[in-house]
């Protein structure tokens, strides 16, 4: 069998993901090697992976303060440092050692896939996101818009947010340029790039929704079900191979003493048919203070409901004062775990805490912080029927119990759930991730 190294950048969510995915393909046979500038050998470890560590990488280089005339005279200077910043000094000859017969490479890591392309080396690319595409009938996934909804829904009106988004990263990336230099992200790229020998073309947003992207004819394992997204053609280089969900992963940050509570709220809800609410806050982002105060005043009143909330690491647990006894905060949860159990989950729109929402059954309270990909992810959950879509800034305590309440006893929300997680479950039991990549080879 084939020896694939699977290679991450650092974020969490898609190397959850990709461990699922490693694990599909130890178990069709193939040996996998996991690498990223991220040392992730505690993680690999407790899952047998064999790690490499990468030289270390920045995403977006941060210059000394300087003069524009500093930085004028010194731009070549600039450069040379910025492009040392994207850690690729030593990548093709430690690839190279491991000889690969596929690299699955993170799609946001450029620098990289640069590189290997350049060493001939085989290549495709890992998706987190739903669609990046521009498709007929297929709007940004930055916004809310549902195709046939409103004028922005027809035809016209999504050729239109698609004109106006690529406007939009074409003058974001003018200024960015000018205020920085010529050491912003995309000219460091394309500096990077011709120095290597590699076709550098970005096209701004007005094809793709991924700004930069300056690859062509990579094939792009996408980790969604594209029955999740909107009617549509999907783009020939887009592999959809099914949400990636490791059931076995591991929670280091999550205490012993979580795990006992928890352990109690499962062992209540199956004795006397209580409702168990999982509430998720976003790694990326500080919880929302005010929004989940509303929360556990919507659920204080409702003593046949426990709700379990993580906050993560960038919220004080005393901020959001004394606890009823039917709500319960923790810094870290283990997610996947808890969704095993949960009847509705709470979430802020990240595309997999959505696809572990579905992966378990669960309806979901969707709401979008209006980042990246959220807002179309919301307008999907919606367009589907598999959950609520609600508004951070202005739903009150009671919306927020009445939302609540209607995914718990509404049976057309669960219904269109486990719709869609037997679509899931046949690119499980169909092993269409593996076939895909047998296909590469």
């Amino acid at each position: 069998m084939a020896h694939i190294v699977c290679i991450t950048g650092g974020l969490t969510g898609i190397f959850n993901a990709s461990i699922a995915l490693v694990k599909q393909l130890e178990q069709a046979g193939h040996h996998v090697t996991y690498a990223s500038p991220k040392d992730w050998s505690d993680v690999t470890n407790q899952y047998n992976i064999p790690f490499v560590q990468l030289d270390p990488w920045i995403f977006d280089w941060q210059e000394p303060s300087l003069s524009r005339w500093q930085k004028f005279r010194q731009l070549g200077e600039r450069r040379d440092q910025a492009i040392k910043a994207l850690g690729v000094d030593n990548f093709a000859e430690t690839i190279k050692t491991l000889k690969p017969d596929l690299l699955l490479i993170d799609m946001e890591m450029h620098p990289h896939i640069m590189t290997a392309v350049v060493n001939k080396l085989p290549v495709a690319l890992l998706c987190p996101f739903l669609s990046i595409w521009k498709r007929p009938n297929l709007p940004p996934i930055h916004t809310h818009i549902i195709p046939g909804e409103g004028w922005r829904g027809k035809w016209f009106g999504i050729q239109w947010i698609w004109l106006r988004y690529g406007w939009t990263k074409w003058r974001e990336y003018q200024s960015e340029r000018w205020q920085k230099m010529g050491v912003d992200r995309i000219s460091v790229l394309r500096c990077y790039a011709k120095k290597i020998g590699y076709p550098f073309r970005e096209r701004f947003g007005f094809k793709l929704s991924v700004v930069p992207y300056p690859h062509h004819a990579i094939p792009i394992l996408c980790f969604n079900a594209l029955e999740l997204d909107y009617p549509h053609d999907s783009h020939p280089l887009m592999h959809y191979i099914g949400p990636m969900v490791y059931e076995n992963r591991h929670e280091s940050k999550v205490e012993p003493s979580t795990y006992k509570t928890l352990e109690q709220l499962f062992e209540k809800r199956q004795l006397t048919g209580s409702s168990l609410i999982y509430c998720g806050c976003s790694s990326f982002n500080r919880p929302n203070q005010r929004f989940l105060k509303k929360l556990i005043d919507a659920v204080s009143s409702c003593p046949q409901w426990d709700l379990v909330i993580g906050v993560g690491n960038q919220l004080n647990l005393n901020q959001l004062g004394s606890l009823p006894s039917n709500v319960y905060a923790f810094n870290w949860t283990p997610q996947v775990q808890i969704l095993k159990h949960a009847d509705c989950g709470i979430i802020n729109a990240g595309i997999n805490s959505i696809n572990e929402c579905l992966y378990f059954g669960v309806p979901m309270l969707v709401y979008s912080l209006r980042r990246y990909d959220q807002n179309g992810n919301a307008a999907r959950i919606a367009y589907h029927g598999l959950g609520i879509t609600g508004d951070i800034q202005q739903d009150n305590a009671t919306k927020i119990r009445q939302d609540i309440d209607n995914l718990l006893n509404h049976q057309s929300y669960r219904i269109q759930v486990n719709r869609m997680r037997n679509c899931f479950d046949n690119y499980t039991n169909e092993s269409i991730a593996v076939q895909v990549v047998a296909d590469l080879l």
